[in-house]
């Protein structure tokens, strides 16, 4: 007789434990605006904003605002490592930034439509 070990049951929670508030996430289904990282931290385009949200501190960073371009966040998706994140517009530019610093380190331009 071959003895195989049960599987425990997961437990998951009736209730929410945190509830993140995004008032200006946009419903379309082409848009990619949320990006949960490796280093746990999610990243959240909202308008013409993208905030950053720890999830080991609860803190709330504004990453960028490209309103002063009169540009809005289509999407957005972290590298691997989870210290950089690429930010597409509406505008068809891809920004790459820094989210330690937070800085951006460089716009790639060549698309001629919306990043999604």
């Amino acid at each position: 007789c071959v003895y195989l070990p049960q599987k425990r049951k997961r437990r998951i929670a009736k209730v929410p434990f945190k509830v993140l508030d995004a008032p200006a996430l946009q419903d379309d289904f082409y848009l990619n605006l949320v990006d949960w990282s490796s280093l746990n931290v999610l990243a959240v385009g909202l308008g013409s904003c993208v905030y950053l949200w720890s999830a080991c501190t609860s803190k709330v960073t504004k990453l960028c605002d490209l309103s002063s371009a009169e540009d809005i966040v289509t999407s957005v998706s972290w590298t691997q490592r989870g210290t950089h994140l690429a930010v597409g517009t509406n505008r068809g530019q891809v920004q790459i930034w820094d989210s330690v610093k937070c800085k951006r380190v460089r716009i790639m331009t060549g698309h001629s439509a919306r990043i999604g």
